[in-house]
């Protein structure tokens, strides 16, 4: 990948300049980029095309792309334990999670377990069973950790595929006294149209339990960071998080699931009603979520959720905010989650929740993702990690 992108570039810079961009103000970078991906929507787009893409974004953060490996703040202590880092392409060691709980504390969905006011439903073992991918960097883990869930629409997205880039995140946001880098946890969760959206707020809550009871981590020392509609399922946890501490205050349950730290919610696709503003507008012109992606994977909310009423009641920029920890968002002003993730802002700051928006121009859905390419989306990754580190 990477020995095209340097072959191809300056043949771009010299021929073509900055003519093919959405405005000439972009980085050659992102002109050059705009190139190449402008073509993927004359191409059919089928959910299995989108799951193997999406299993292949490690080709695009390879060790040697940024955020390097020399990046970090502090040198891997990971020689002194058994380490398979080599063999996933990453530095530390991943953990390949699988663990059956035996309990659920958060009522999420149809997933109802304390909610006296809903039946109970009984769950099966596969339901009540957490998979995923823990990353470690040192031989003994870190008190921080971030909560990586990944994208792609619900419909597509793995651990696997995440977890280079997931990694990097977590070297640059070494925020412990030591400068100690922080481990990363992928968690996975079923996907539309073969689950419900109720199956992965589900599975994303209760990896989060798993979290907090299973592996010891404190909830102050967590941050959940979502792509795309993984900022939805955070914004989703969240509130549901928040609606069981209400339920536990008001003795309608006996125990409740602490908040984490925060949440990073980069270009959150968090509106799942009928398709508005600038989500059918920009279209046009996004490299990510182009035509032929928008007519694949749209039809899909309304086979799922249903009606009106059921889709405003299943986005997370519609319900309530109130009980949430600090939020920051990093969105492109010219991308089709826009509309959505500054309604989500607004209403979260109405509720009282501390919000930190990042905007950039002119950029595509998800460019932060594309960090090894453009200075812009390394410029907004370096926004997330100085926040996490802050928080």
């Amino acid at each position: 990948t990477f020995l095209g992108w340097g072959l191809y570039f300056p043949i771009h810079k010299f021929f073509i300049g900055r003519r093919s961009g959405v405005h000439k103000n972009v980085s050659m970078e992102y002109h050059a980029l705009t190139s190449v991906m402008w073509w993927g929507r004359l191409f059919p787009i089928t959910i299995q095309r989108m799951r193997f893409s999406l299993s292949q974004l490690h080709v695009c953060h390879p060790p040697t792309a940024y955020p390097k490996w020399d990046d970090a703040p502090s040198k891997s202590k990971c020689t002194d334990i058994m380490n398979n880092g080599d063999y996933h392409g990453v530095r530390g060691h991943v953990h390949e999670i699988y663990h059956e709980m035996t309990n659920m504390i958060t009522s999420t969905g149809t997933k109802t377990f304390n909610d006296p006011m809903v039946p109970k439903l009984k769950l099966t073992r596969s339901e009540m069973t957490v998979t995923g991918l823990y990353l470690q960097h040192s031989s003994r883990p870190s008190e921080k950790v971030i909560f990586w869930i990944y994208g792609g629409a619900f419909l597509a997205g793995d651990s696997r595929g995440n977890l280079g880039i997931a990694e990097k995140m977590g070297m640059l946001c070494g925020a412990d006294r030591d400068g100690e880098m922080r481990d990363i946890f992928i968690p996975d969760y079923r996907l539309v149209p073969e689950y419900h959206l109720d199956d992965a707020v589900h599975d994303v809550t209760l990896a989060y339990e798993y979290l907090i009871y299973e592996r010891g981590i404190l909830p102050e020392n967590v941050t959940l960071l979502g792509i795309s509609s993984g900022g939805g399922l955070v914004v989703l946890v969240l509130q549901a998080l928040a609606k069981s501490r209400r339920a536990y205050e008001d003795g309608k349950i006996g125990s409740y699931v602490p908040m984490p730290a925060g949440g990073v919610l980069m270009c959150p696709f968090v509106d799942y009603t009928e398709p508005k503003g600038s989500m059918r507008e920009y279209i046009k012109h996004d490299l990510i979520v182009n035509q032929a992606v928008y007519e694949e994977g749209i039809p899909y909310l309304e086979k799922v959720l249903g009606c009106h009423e059921n889709r405003v009641r299943a986005s997370p920029c519609y319900c309530d905010f109130y009980g949430l920890p600090p939020l920051c968002i990093c969105v492109s002003q010219h991308e089709i989650v826009y509309d959505q993730t500054m309604l989500l802002a607004k209403r979260a700051e109405d509720h009282g929740v501390d919000v930190t928006v990042g905007v950039w121009k002119y950029m595509c859905h998800v460019f932060p993702m594309l960090c090894a390419f453009i200075p812009e989306g390394r410029a907004s990754f370096k926004f997330m990690c100085d926040w996490i580190k802050d928080h």
